[in-house]
């Protein structure tokens, strides 16, 4: 099974995802997130959601080298709650290279999820981990960083969007 980074104006980035039966999927999903792992590996990213590897299920992977994830990065089907007070810092997105821009998030996370194994794990994350994860699962929800930002911020990027959209829409680069 080959997989491709999907990239901005790729219709499977703003859908919303369904939930996966680790139980009656066990092949595809080591398939899914060893394929994910690999695309995040050659990207050199913190996280990748499973839409941008094309494939619309609840499944987001995170660099455990990265961030403190109690030795957990793969995350399906995720229920996330946001709490703290909200924090402004710069996101970029392996799927709209080249744009980086100041999102305001909640600085705390409770995400429960299941990992690879359909063991559920409960973590409870601050700062750039809770950032992560609630980037990531905005993907689950075919939300984009970019969808974050104020009207003015989006009108000054649009053509970077647009060059972006144009650049990638026959991109292939396929594992």
């Amino acid at each position: 099974m080959s997989r491709r980074l999907q990239y901005y104006g790729s219709d499977i980035l703003r859908k919303k995802s369904v939930e996966v039966d680790p139980s009656e999927g066990a092949e595809y999903l080591h398939e899914l997130v060893k394929d994910m792992k690999q695309l995040l590996t050659m990207e050199r990213g913190l996280g990748l959601a499973a839409p941008q590897a094309g494939d619309n299920v609840r499944v987001f992977i995170l660099n455990p080298d990265e961030l403190p994830l109690g030795g957990r990065w793969v995350f399906m089907n995720p229920r996330v709650e946001t709490g703290g007070s909200p924090i402004k810092d710069e996101e970029g997105c392996l799927s709209i290279p080249g744009v980086f821009e100041a999102v305001r998030r909640p600085s705390r996370v409770t995400v429960t999820a299941s990992d690879l194994e359909g063991v559920r794990f409960t973590l409870e994350l601050t700062d750039y981990a809770a950032r992560a994860v609630q980037h990531e699962n905005d993907h689950l929800d075919g939300i984009l960083f970019v969808d974050r930002l104020s009207p003015i911020r989006k009108k000054l990027i649009r053509k970077q969007l647009s060059e972006i959209r144009r650049e990638y829409a026959g991109d292939s680069r396929i594992l």
